[in-house]
């Protein structure tokens, strides 16, 4: 393992976060002979998207789904490119003049960087509801975690709510790897979907409507799917049951997990604190950075890439970090 003391004082670039954006910017920035470090907080590198991809436990590469394998070639090639990879590393400091606070086993370091580019992702967006702080309420995001990284899935009664395509791939990912769902409570609005269906051409053409299609009819062959309006989580000293309700009617589920997700934001928390420029996005309903065609921030030497930058997803994080490194 790399300990603070290992660092050079200075680099060229310095990339924060090791998913698909940050792999891909310090590989090429790396190959074409930039002097590079890449900081990542996990044990491994990954992501969220692509969490544990070069330690999971899950050896079944169907039960995670070839579009999670594919970034195995992408973090092979930023091993071999060059690039410093420091895991375990927690970047708590970055500001204007590009000094990057950052904690490795409990030591603290000082890097100067000529460029950064900040590649932390998403998150997922808060989704209270009365009773979320009990015991046995959590994210979905925080259950694929332990899915990809430990191998863990749900055993008692598992119910899902909330929006957004991670429910159904998270509950696809559960099922096939024998855990249990007993009902996703699907939140979304009507009107979600009537303002979605002008954009229903383009995105027939995509080929995320045929894999998400294939997801939902999985999914809903062994899971009920009931549009609800209102969640609540009932116990005393932890979860034991679920109340819904659709259209006034209210119904009761007994349940030991319940995972809630409303979708994800980008993760604006370090480029905030060194002075980025961000803007209101009325269509993602949250808050983006200011950037240019490469990338790049109101802050000079400083890049946002990945869904940092707003959220897209894989693919298209991957393109941004090389489009940020090239500009670099």
């Amino acid at each position: 393992m790399i300990a603070a003391s290992d660092l050079a004082p200075s680099y060229e670039l310095v990339v924060i976060g090791g998913g698909p954006a940050g792999l891909a910017a310090a590989s090429l920035a790396a190959r074409s002979g930039v002097s590079t470090v890449l900081f990542d907080e996990n044990p491994s590198i990954g992501g969220q998207i692509y969490r544990a991809i070069t330690t999971t436990p899950v050896a079944d590469r169907s039960i995670l789904g070839e579009d999670y394998w594919a970034c195995a070639e992408l973090a092979a090639e930023a091993r071999a490119s060059g690039a410093l990879i420091v895991n375990g590393a927690t970047v708590w400091s970055l500001d204007p003049q590009k000094i990057v606070g950052v904690s490795i086993a409990g030591k603290a370091r000082m890097i100067e960087a000529k460029r950064v580019i900040i590649a932390t992702g998403s998150q997922e967006r808060p989704f209270p509801i009365p009773g979320w702080t009990l015991p046995g309420v959590m994210t979905a995001g925080g259950a694929q975690t332990a899915l990809k990284a430990q191998g863990l899935v749900p055993s008692g009664r598992t119910v899902v709510a909330g929006s957004g395509p991670l429910l159904w791939l998270l509950a696809a990912q559960t099922l096939r790897a024998g855990g249990r769902i007993d009902a996703i409570l699907d939140t979304t609005p009507w009107r979600n979907w009537l303002q979605a269906l002008v954009h229903l051409p383009d995105f027939a053409l995509s080929p995320y409507f045929t894999k998400g299609l294939a997801l939902l009819r999985e999914v809903k062959a062994k899971v009920p799917v009931p549009r609800v309006d209102r969640v609540e989580a009932l116990g005393k000293e932890k979860l034991v049951e679920v109340v819904f309700a659709s259209g006034g009617r209210e119904r009761r589920l007994p349940a030991d997990l319940l995972l809630l997700h409303q979708g994800v934001v980008p993760n604006v928390n370090l480029a905030n604190a060194a002075g980025v420029a961000h803007l209101w996005n009325d269509r993602q309903l949250c808050f983006v950075p200011v950037l240019d065609a490469d990338f790049g921030s109101s802050v000079l030497g400083i890049a946002v890439a990945g869904d940092g930058a707003g959220i897209a997803g894989g693919t298209a994080a991957t393109e941004r970090g090389r489009i940020a490194a090239t500009a670099a």
